[in-house]
């Protein structure tokens, strides 16, 4: 590599060090001179003669280099590299070291706030039946202690497979612990085919009521995330879209509903059985 070429290379490093451009080419010139003058130095750097004394005169208070005088010429020459950066580099060590501990405090005061979310962070929507099924899956697999639900049409248990799917996710939040309380609406259309799954969901483990008419379909999970069913004016053929919510204030308003509703609604049992008595 031509000099030129190291030249402007060892410049950028030597800024990025701290040194000031002109603080920067009069040190390389010391590095390649021995017992130079400042004329000399002023020629070599480029650097205008009536700042290299002074700034040599900062190399030599920041270390870099030294001033010898014979008789009644003053000469300067730059000190061992080595010896020179190796203050610099411990001090940036210890600098890296304290960013890395600050980084920590602050990646903990960043978790301990309950309330940092953004709407970026906690909104999603989701569009069709397939989707929906795979997120909703995700949902009860990552719940810990609560799922309350709002079951109304339309479902997307839309295949043996999916509701094969879906009851045994449920099963499992149920053998970790988890409690889950569902409503159900029961109209005309669905009660045949419905009251068998929601009879499997109560041996289960699932509480389950019912009710007339819901006002919305949704689910929330450990009183965190809320999946709220909405159909999609801007689809054609009515997709079913729903919306993700992961906001401790949202749910609890949500949560707030199910209770009302929930206290509202009838026991399935009970419903059942009086069905049987009066057949």
């Amino acid at each position: 590599m031509g000099w030129h070429l190291s030249r402007t290379h060892f410049l950028g490093r030597l800024v990025d060090l701290g040194l000031s451009e002109r603080q920067a080419k009069v040190y390389l010139a010391l590095l390649t001179q021995k017992n130079t003058t400042i004329a000399d130095l002023q020629r070599s750097s480029g650097v205008p003669q009536t700042k290299v004394y002074e700034i040599v005169r900062q190399l030599v208070e920041m270390g870099y280099c030294r001033k010898r005088k014979v008789g009644t010429k003053r000469y300067f020459e730059a000190l061992n590299p080595e010896a020179v950066l190796i203050p610099i580099i411990k001090k940036l060590e210890m600098h890296l070291e304290d960013t890395y501990k600050l980084k920590e405090e602050l990646l903990a005061v960043y978790n301990s706030s309950a309330d940092r979310s953004e709407p970026a962070e906690f909104v999603e929507i989701l569009h069709g039946k397939e989707s929906i099924h795979h997120h909703y899956l995700q949902l009860l697999n990552n719940s810990k202690s609560e799922i309350l639900g709002f079951g109304r049409p339309p479902y997307t248990c839309d295949t043996a497979e999916k509701i094969e799917e879906q009851g045994g996710a449920i099963e499992q939040f149920i053998a970790r612990g988890g409690v889950s309380r569902w409503v159900y609406q029961l109209n005309g259309e669905n009660e045949e085919w419905l009251l068998p799954g929601l009879e499997r969901l109560v041996a289960g483990g699932v509480q389950v009521r019912i009710a007339d008419h819901l006002p919305l379909k949704m689910m929330i999970f450990d009183a965190k995330e809320v999946l709220v069913a909405q159909e999609d004016p801007f689809v054609l053929g009515r997709d079913l879209t729903m919306t993700i919510m992961k906001q401790g204030a949202i749910a609890d308003a949500y949560r707030a509903l199910f209770d009302f509703v929930w206290n509202q609604a009838t026991n399935l049992q009970s419903l059942i059985q009086k069905e049987h008595s009066s057949q």
